[in-house]
């Protein structure tokens, strides 16, 4: 849609375009981007808003616009080609291809007079030398084929050692103990893996993987890609400080990193992390949730045309808007007359929190707070009057499904009932928004729900069921995950590989099998932990041994780059250690929540209620008969009930 008036007659990915290339005979430019993209918006307007431009690609090349976070399959098989043919990808992404998809080269970002030349260049090789043309895409789609494999390997490794102490040693290793996050720039919060590493500690009890979750959160929330005045981070920061933000915001982000501030304040008991989830969930509610329940997907990183303006600010606008109390606040947000960063503009930087700051400031820690406080509502009035970045308003299921469980996670971890009840809404939102005849859809926008739900979008609404159930104990949602579960197995799930694939029918060039994870946990790590704990739950024997087949696949990509696989880490983490099932049998529903932390943050406990009935086979046999019992078994092995 932001194409819409561009010059270039985009076609939309689909059969109209695939025919008219081959009546044609003219090669596919396939151009793929998303709405908060910076460096999209800057090829927009240099190449594709460019009358001259345009001409060249309308006149050689059957042109075809894909937003990548609707279509995440197309863009999964030319960010493969992009990638073997420079080393690296990005967004935008550009793909020639065959008539028939099949690439023949992909490249990222271009100014204009480069891309210019490129579209000459492939046009002339199509005329000149069709048959190279084919040679590039039958080498291309071969290399694509093989990456796209599962990469399953035979482990040398005795299968009795324990695979999560190998990861925690690799995060030691690269851990930025100045900054906290990894020795490396441009940082992004990544937050499966200081999931990670508060749940290693949890169980291992190992102070300082603890410690360096808990640092890198709080540095993370003290910089600059956290938006001190409204709340939310951004994407990433470009420098190792975390100072300097990537200024879009994505729901993904912002949803997972609730989920581990709210875990981290309840290991820790630390209200500053407490502080930082609930004011991430105001900003993803004000920002974000539309009429109909659900959320919206990201704003962009530019307003009137310039990055960040919206976020930063002058020395004299601090002045003029701060008064008296501008040269505290400067001094704690780093804010200097020449700005410290581009254009003369100011990143709010803390330099420290502000408990630590009220004793160098030599403030009462109430008064500084309270200042602080009122200046930043102060810029908040000041800035609502500026033009708002850009907004991306529709709504993606697997997104959606993230901030189901972020809201499940805070409800759970800072035992807030408000929380739970907006769960228990979004739950129920979610499902009139992504569902037409029982079938999930990725998208939803101004009521219309489309494109077939992918692999992502299956496991993470498993994932928001199950951590719904453990904050709500409504067996209803165990349930509701269990049939999305076979659902998910019948549509994705390929025997023969072990793992599942991306999409529910093999169309493109190749099958892709998801099992990085990146910023969102690969969908096929996210499925194996919903099938291990299901499998308890349910008595599932077939389930565990899908789940646990699937670690064993990855174990040496865990041990070689344990890091960029955090998520399949924390399933080593339940898998290498008993399963603990406390359940509580009782008929006041007010006993029924898991309160204590002990119960609440340790990751391998399966918890549960169960009231006179019940259709889950783990509960039966338990149920209440007039006296309130906890049970808490080991395995499949149960001590006495004791009362409570």
């Amino acid at each position: 849609m932001q194409h819409a008036y561009n010059p270039v007659d985009w076609h939309e990915w689909g059969e109209e375009a695939f025919a008219l290339a081959e009546r044609e005979n003219k090669p596919m430019l396939i151009s793929i981007g998303y709405s908060a993209c910076h460096w999209c918006h800057v090829m927009a307007h240099e190449s594709f808003e460019d009358l001259e431009t345009a001409d060249l690609m309308n006149k050689y090349f059957v042109c075809i616009k894909i937003d990548r976070e609707e279509l995440p399959d197309v863009d999964q098989i030319y960010m493969d080609a992009c990638q073997l043919v420079n080393g690296s990808g990005g967004w935008p992404l550009n793909a020639f291809t065959l008539p028939d998809k099949r690439p023949i080269h992909a490249m990222t970002y271009a100014p204009k007079a480069q891309w210019q030349e490129i579209l000459n260049s492939i046009h002339n090789l199509w005329l000149s030398k069709e048959s190279a043309a084919y040679e590039y895409a039958e080498k291309l789609s071969h290399g694509i084929k093989n990456l796209s494999l599962p990469l399953i390997i035979k482990s040398a490794r005795n299968e009795s050692e324990k695979l999560s102490p190998l990861v925690f040693e690799s995060f030691k290793a690269q851990f930025d103990g100045v900054y906290g996050g990894s020795k490396r720039a441009p940082k992004f919060p990544l937050p499966s893996n200081w999931q990670f590493l508060l749940k290693y500690g949890k169980v291992y009890n190992e102070n300082e993987a603890k410690e360096m979750a808990l640092f890198t959160l709080k540095q993370m929330a003290l910089g600059g890609i956290y938006d001190e005045v409204a709340g939310g981070f951004s994407r990433y920061s470009v420098d190792q400080k975390w100072f300097a933000p990537h200024f879009e915001k994505m729901l993904y982000d912002n949803a997972q990193l609730i989920s581990v501030f709210a875990y981290a304040f309840a290991l820790s008991e630390n209200p500053f992390y407490k502080k930082i989830a609930l004011d991430c969930l105001h900003f993803c509610k004000k920002e974000w949730k539309t009429a109909e329940g659900i959320y919206q997907s990201s704003l962009d990183a530019d307003s009137e045309g310039v990055e960040g303006l919206f976020y930063t600010y002058t020395f004299e606008e601090l002045k003029e808007i701060l008064g008296d109390n501008y040269t505290v606040f400067c001094t704690y947000f780093q804010c200097s007359e020449t700005g410290n960063w581009e254009h003369g503009r100011n990143i709010l930087y803390p330099i420290k929190s502000l408990e630590e700051a009220a004793i160098d400031f030599d403030i009462e820690e109430s008064v500084f707070k309270e200042t602080i406080e009122n200046n930043l509502a102060q810029l908040y009035y000041y800035r609502s009057a500026r033009i708002a970045p850009g907004l991306d308003d529709k709504c993606i299921s697997a997104w959606n499904n993230l901030q189901l469980k972020a809201l499940a996670d805070a409800a759970l971890y800072l035992n807030s009932s408000e929380l739970l009840e907006e769960a228990i809404e979004l739950e129920s939102s979610i499902d009139k928004a992504f569902y037409t005849d029982g079938n999930l859809k990725r998208i939803s926008k101004n009521g219309v729900a489309k494109i077939d739900g992918f692999l992502e979008d299956y496991a993470t609404n498993i994932e928001g069921l199950l951590s719904l159930y453990k904050v709500s104990l409504d067996e209803k949602y165990l349930l509701k995950a269990k049939a999305l579960t076979e659902r998910c197995i019948h549509l994705f799930y390929r025997e023969e590989k072990r793992y599942f694939a991306f999409t529910q029918t093999d169309s493109l060039i190749a099958e892709k099998f998801d099992i990085n994870d990146d910023v969102i946990s690969s969908g096929n790590s996210i499925m194996a932990h919903n099938l291990f704990t299901l499998s308890w739950y349910f008595d599932r024997a077939d389930w565990r041994l899908i789940s646990v087949e699937m670690l064993r696949g990855v174990s040496e990509l865990l041990q070689k780059s344990g890091p960029w696989y955090s998520h399949w880490a924390a399933l080593s983490l339940r898998a290498e250690n008993p399963c603990i099932q406390h359940i509580l049998s009782c008929e006041n529903s007010a006993l029924k929540g898991p309160n204590h932390n002990e119960i609440k943050t340790d990751p391998n406990m399966v918890f549960g209620y169960v009231g006179t009935n019940t259709k889950i086979p783990l509960f039966r046999g338990k149920e209440y008969k007039g006296e309130n019992f906890v049970y808490r078994c080991e395995d499949k092995t149960c001590g006495l009930p004791s009362n409570f």
